[in-house]
């Protein structure tokens, strides 16, 4: 491995570190303060946020969702089912336990529905007639296209991030989002399923700073009923994100007593240290 940094530019016993906080966060979500990563940044002079209510581009950030440090998480009891109130059981029993399970987040892979509700990186919004697309460089890589078209595809390919459309409602963006693969793990608890369903309305503030993103989920797989959840993204002035491969041939050791419960997650290649003289190499494996 090249860049000894792992996710969010930790070394390997960083990546148990953090891994435990996310599992901490979605079990307990209890008041941290200030937003994960959410330093301030020394201002551009002259860029300003268009106050066009339809203008989108622009960086973005999501603010920390209600009394967690994280912007993806979930609060509250949600209306799981007994298969997913079981599996959320599960990871809050072993993150306890100081046991890692293997999510989308930890693994350096695709999030999709939390990557759409509350990204911890910054987000690029590129925006023109035909599209709107999301570009994240930093954290976990993930460009989310969303077309303005009235219809989803019929020969639909299922993907980590699903599939989007969107209208404009007055001068509220409604996304509506399917297609998904079923590889995403809310609250970094629960596997959802390729029937989940998300409508997000978005719309911009008067002073072009916030936009308010209110996001509803549907799958009968996890949810007894529609989940709403609400995020605000603030308007960045002075960031500049990084080109950031999140995790490149993992080293043994930093998965050292995880348990892969989703066995996708476990990566194909992995570095081996060797020790004196002796080479390090990289085994990898046929998926």
């Amino acid at each position: 491995m090249t860049d000894s940094r792992t996710m969010m530019g930790l070394r390997p016993w960083g990546r148990a570190v953090l891994a435990t906080a996310l599992l901490f966060a979605a079990a307990e979500v209890g008041a941290q303060g200030g937003g994960f990563g959410m330093s301030a940044a020394p201002p551009i002079p002259g860029y300003e946020p268009s106050t066009d209510p339809r203008d989108f581009s622009g960086l973005w950030r999501s603010r920390p969702a209600p009394g967690s440090f994280l912007p993806f998480i979930i609060a509250g009891e949600l209306p799981f089912t007994e298969a997913a109130k079981s599996r959320a059981e599960y990871a809050r029993r072993m993150a306890a336990q100081g046991t890692q399970l293997a999510t989308p987040h930890v693994m350096c892979r695709p999030t999709g529905v939390n990557q759409a509700i509350g990204p911890i990186a910054p987000v690029y919004v590129l925006q023109n007639s035909e599209k709107i697309v999301f570009i994240v460089m930093d954290e976990i890589r993930d460009i989310r296209q969303v077309y303005f078209a009235d219809e989803h595809p019929a020969d639909l390919e299922p993907s980590y991030g699903g599939h989007s459309i969107a209208r404009w409602d007055g001068n509220t963006l409604v996304v509506d989002t399917i297609g998904y693969n079923g590889r995403g793990v809310l609250n970094n608890e629960v596997v959802h399923s390729t029937a989940m369903h998300m409508t997000q309305r978005i719309t911009k503030s008067a002073d072009g700073l916030t936009l308010q993103i209110e996001t509803t989920l549907e799958d009968p797989a996890i949810f007894t009923e529609p989940v709403t959840v609400k995020r605000e993204w603030s308007w960045v002035n002075g960031q500049q994100p990084l080109e950031f491969d999140c995790e490149e041939n993992p080293r043994e050791d930093n998965f050292s007593g995880m348990i892969f419960a989703e066995e996708y997650l476990r990566p194909i290649c992995i570095q081996y240290e060797g020790e004196g003289e002796e080479l390090s190499r990289v085994v990898c494996e046929k998926p």
